[in-house]
């Protein structure tokens, strides 16, 4: 089974995806963090490969169920990013072992969904919402409406992404889910169809957003991008600089149907300051959010690191139309003009540097 969405495809498993299951249960373990850590961490403890591999080998040589309750995650580049799955809860939103066996029963059943994406380089670009978007829809195209899933108050990500899609809490057990040394509720949300609809309906870029790694690819988009952006970025030396640079710094790339459309890198200028040094987004993108979702992620990533500011430079305002757009969308998302510096680059480009708080 093969299931196409946006810049996702939900697959079935094959072998050559247990490779990447050992490697998620031994060496990158990032995941486990956030998925269920109160199990996970004694699992990842006793995880056997071998016994592991036998297991999985074992379950692919089975029959596969008409009703698939669980699909791996690729880009639509084929890069394996982790599993969507779901399983039954009773009236008190507890786990039932069995599902029920007509095919009338399973679809009464109450189903959680649930996903993992494995690939930290892929957290917070839009993959799971696509990954969790489609796999909700799989099952509401096959009679199973009655959807939920399940986390806990400390995983403000899945959180996040389940009010996204139009879930809203209906169960909280408070006090029962016990974290690196803190006490969390176990929180259940149930589907609100409609919501799910008008979120699906509302959707204007199918774009994805990824960090990316590779030097050579970033340089690449870096490239391409910028070239599509004549009227912002029109001087050869500048834009090569700005390519050179790119390849060595924290890099954003925002994908769809595995092409590059807009991209942002960031850069250290102090120990607690770091400057958004190139983004753009190609024209055709424009006004539909796709920037504001590279902001975030960049954002996301500075507050980790616990920066304490943002900054960046631009054209002043008042010169060219296209940098006073540029100047109201950093506006738009929280910084401000600390200073202009009339000669920083020449006469007919006064630098404006603009900054904000990382909160």
């Amino acid at each position: 089974m093969e299931i196409k969405h946006q810049n996702i495809i939900l697959r079935d498993m094959r072998e050559g995806d247990i490779d990447d299951e050992i490697r998620w249960n031994t060496t990158q373990t990032e995941w486990a963090l956030w998925d269920a850590p109160w199990e996970t961490e004694e699992e990842l403890q006793d995880f056997d490969p071998e016994a592991h591999r036998k297991k999985e080998l074992e379950w692919l040589a089975k029959p596969k169920p008409a009703r698939r309750r669980s699909l791996e995650i690729d880009t639509a580049d084929g890069v394996h990013l982790g599993a969507v799955n779901c399983y039954c809860i009773d009236e008190d939103c507890s786990w039932l072992e069995k599902a029920p066996e007509t095919e009338e029963e399973r679809r009464r059943a109450r189903w959680a969904v649930g996903i993992e994406i494995c690939e930290p380089a892929y957290w917070n670009g839009g993959w799971g919402t696509q990954a969790l978007a489609a796999f909700i829809r799989y099952h509401l195209d096959g009679g199973y409406t009655d959807l939920y899933t399940q986390t806990w108050s400390g995983n403000f990500r899945m959180i996040a992404l389940a009010e996204k899609l139009g879930f809203r809490e209906c169960r909280r057990k408070v006090g029962i889910r016990q974290v690196r040394g803190g006490t969390y509720d176990a929180l259940t949300f149930q589907l609100d169809r409609a919501a799910f609809e008008a979120y699906c309906a509302g959707q204007r870029d199918g774009a994805c957003i990824r960090m990316e790694e590779n030097p050579e690819e970033k340089a690449a988009i870096a490239a391409s991008v910028l070239a599509d952006l004549p009227d912002w970025f029109g001087l050869p030396d500048s834009t090569a600089e700005y390519v050179r640079v790119s390849r060595e710094l924290p890099f954003w790339a925002a994908v769809e149907g595995g092409k590059a459309v807009g991209f942002a890198a960031l850069k250290e200028t102090a120990p607690k300051t770091a400057e958004i040094y190139v983004m753009g987004v190609c024209p055709e993108h424009h006004r539909n959010g796709l920037g504001r979702r590279l902001f975030r992620a960049l954002y996301r990533y500075a507050k980790e690191r616990d920066y304490a500011f943002l900054q960046v430079k631009t054209v002043q305002e008042g010169h060219y139309p296209e940098y006073d757009r540029t100047n109201a969308f950093y506006r738009a998302v929280g910084f401000t003009e600390l200073e202009c510096f009339p000669t920083l680059w020449d006469a007919w480009n006064p630098c404006q540097v603009l900054v904000m708080a990382v909160n």
